[in-house]
């Protein structure tokens, strides 16, 4: 089976293929590193991201991102993959698993930062054995209407039919709430979405229509009123990495719980996969090609520079897409394939199975 049949410009990446044609040039190259690009269309600068070294599984990152906004948003993709943590997450973990069975409310930060999927989940797993906490047996994932509702708008943003920063993390929360759902390798987890959204009571903050501009205290709203329908009181949490809304829920008689933000990525900063954990190569160039729209990976072999391009956002993308983890090629180079043709991609029955070990993974 030839790689071309999997890597062609203009056809749709499956996730397996991405993990194994990373694992292929990682293998033998030292070094590749990986840019954003303009998304076809628009103007914009090309601004460097992060250099890799090192094994497919063994390796390292270095930050050679310059501008400030640019060095925002990588630290925010780099937080969705897992590898980079909010401050004090040990500290939130240690308080949810004091109890045996947990209602969750969240913010829609918590959502678009993947906080439950790719952070708590695993550190109320490894919260120190000889405590008397442990992993709650049952955890209800509580998400206001009114949160939905503001990730719904985002995903709508376009310009020229295609997805806009805004619209390319909306669709990710979504994406988010459908991993969520679905709840891989951990069944003891329920999602329900609560309260309605009257379009009367919302007012938005901007012309096109992304921000609510009382989402925060309309989103409290319908959580208390849930927890109460069914007068709930122990193992009740309302999430958020906003701080205001924190304060303003304990206020309001509300157990709110705020994850901090992490540490703001800055240029040469050296980043590894955490202890005890394994995060994709794929799993972060995912997220850096959500966040930046089109990325290039690259590597340079005897002087020659070889490059394989990367879109998120392309025209007629629709959320089976973002279900899978697809990415669009929309260019190489012409040696491309000899880079490649070292590493057999697998049997078609071999890659489903390579897939579905993988989406598991993932979690």
């Amino acid at each position: 089976m030839s790689w071309r049949k999997h890597i062609r410009k203009g056809k749709v990446l499956d996730y397996p293929i991405f993990q194994l044609m990373l694992t292929s040039i990682k293998n033998s190259e030292g070094t590749i590193s990986v840019k954003s690009k303009p998304i076809e269309g628009t103007e914009g600068p090309v601004d460097p991201l992060i250099s890799i070294e090192g094994t497919p599984a063994n390796y390292s990152i270095k930050v050679i991102a310059e501008r400030e906004l640019v060095l925002n948003n990588l630290t925010a993709a780099m937080c969705r993959s897992g590898i980079v943590k909010p401050y004090g997450l040990e500290d939130v973990a240690l308080e949810l698993t004091k109890n045996e069975d947990l209602i969750l409310g969240l913010d829609t930060n918590v959502i678009y930062n993947c906080i439950i999927t790719e952070h708590l989940l695993g550190a109320m797993d490894l919260v120190n054995p000889y405590s008397y906490s442990k992993m709650p047996n049952w955890m209800l994932i509580v998400i206001p209407g009114v949160v939905m509702k503001e990730i719904e708008n985002a995903a709508n943003h376009k310009i020229k039919g295609r997805l806009t920063h805004i619209g390319r993390s909306g669709f990710r929360a979504l994406q988010e709430v459908m991993v969520l759902k679905e709840s891989r390798g951990t069944s003891s987890i329920s999602v329900q979405v609560a309260g309605k959204t009257n379009p009367q009571q919302l007012r938005y903050s901007d012309e096109d229509g992304t921000k609510l501009e009382n989402a925060d205290s309309l989103i409290r709203d319908q959580f208390r009123s849930f927890v109460k329908e069914f007068d709930i009181r122990k193992g009740v949490f309302f999430l958020t990495m906003d701080k205001t809304n924190s304060s303003l829920g304990k206020a309001e008689g509300l157990n709110a719980i705020r994850v901090k933000h992490p540490k703001m990525l800055r240029n040469g900063y050296d980043l590894r996969q955490p202890k005890g954990e394994t995060i994709l190569l794929s799993r972060i160039l995912y997220e850096l090609a959500v966040e930046f729209g089109v990325i290039e990976i690259s590597w340079t072999e005897n002087g020659r520079l070889h490059y394989i391009e990367l879109d998120s956002c392309w025209q007629w993308k629709n959320m089976g897409h973002w279900e899978n983890w697809q990415l669009l090629c929309s260019g190489y180079d012409n040696q491309f394939f000899k880079k490649v043709n070292g590493f057999e991609p697998l049997r078609v029955e071999e890659i489903n199975t390579a897939w579905n070990e993988l989406r598991d993974a993932m979690i």
